[in-house]
């Protein structure tokens, strides 16, 4: 049966990802299937970009990677400047609670790495899943 739950998705934040034309405000789209989260757009005058908020996203079905695109956001334009892929499938395979530390993933631009984004996930199941036996044969 494939998992069902909650993935908490913390985007921390980011290095070298500043737009290297110009000064402004930076944010990051995350998608998963079909459904999409925006952090905010954050003024950033250098490269690295703290947002540090939590997006939440529903697991159902067949596992996905979770995508995050960086977006320069200014009042003219919306321009993607990087994108990752983060896989999920080993978090949520099991069915159970699970999460992991905050890790850096390479953002890449074209065929290039542009910079990295800091990213905590958490997996918590759906209600009524047995985690207290589960958690008798980790003992």
């Amino acid at each position: 049966m494939a998992p069902r739950g909650v993935l908490d998705v913390s985007v921390i934040g980011g290095r070298n990802l500043s737009n290297p034309d110009k000064e402004g405000k930076i944010m990051c789209i995350v998608n998963y299937k079909n459904q999409e989260h925006r952090t905010d757009a954050i003024y950033c005058d250098g490269t690295d970009p703290e947002w540090n908020e939590q997006l939440l996203f529903t697991i159902a079905g067949s596992v996905e990677d979770l995508k995050i695109r960086v977006h320069d956001r200014d009042y003219v334009t919306d321009e993607e400047v990087g994108h990752c892929s983060i896989p999920i499938d080993s978090l949520v395979e099991t069915g159970y609670k699970a999460q992991t530390d905050a890790s850096p993933y390479e953002v890449w631009r074209g065929d290039e790495v542009y910079g990295e984004l800091t990213v905590a996930l958490s997996f918590h199941p759906e209600e009524g899943h047995d985690d207290e036996e589960h958690e008798e044969e980790d003992e």
